[in-house]
């Protein structure tokens, strides 16, 4: 019998790599059409939105195990580089969201802060981190 199981390296991180991309690709669609299904498409229904949110909670567990098998398929330097890009990360995503999240109370924002910026955040300096840490090594 051919086993589905991956069985070199390069299989398995391509597989984990797959797997990452659908369950993060199912958690934002449904993190989209929560955002934008309320108004758009169900007219505010309760039960449709709870639903979506039970959809979105599964798609981000789903994503987190999927990241955390991807990160420990990963060399000993790939993870270190993905470690450092993290801890940046969240450190900067911390001190961006404390202050925007004091610009309203101090009436130097108008509108009442997004989330969302501090997850755009996040992900950029995520990125910018891990590019500047791999040129290290190149």
């Amino acid at each position: 019998m051919n086993d589905p199981t991956p069985t070199t390296l390069a299989q398995r991180y391509n597989a984990s790599k797959k797997t990452l991309f659908v369950s993060t690709l199912g958690w934002l669609l449904s993190l989209a059409l929560f955002a934008f299904g309320p108004k758009l498409i169900w007219d505010f229904n309760v039960t449709i939105s709870l639903s979506i949110i039970a959809v979105n909670v599964v798609f981000g567990y789903l994503m987190i195990i999927a990241n955390k098998k991807y990160l420990d398929g990963l060399d000993e330097l790939q993870r270190q580089l993905h470690l450092n890009a993290m801890a940046i990360s969240l450190g900067i995503s911390m001190v961006f969201g404390a202050i925007y999240g004091l610009l309203e109370p101090a009436r130097l924002l108008e509108s009442t802060p997004n989330p969302s910026n501090i997850l755009f955040v996040m992900g950029i300096t995520y990125f910018i981190s891990l590019v500047i840490n791999s040129r290290k090594y190149q």
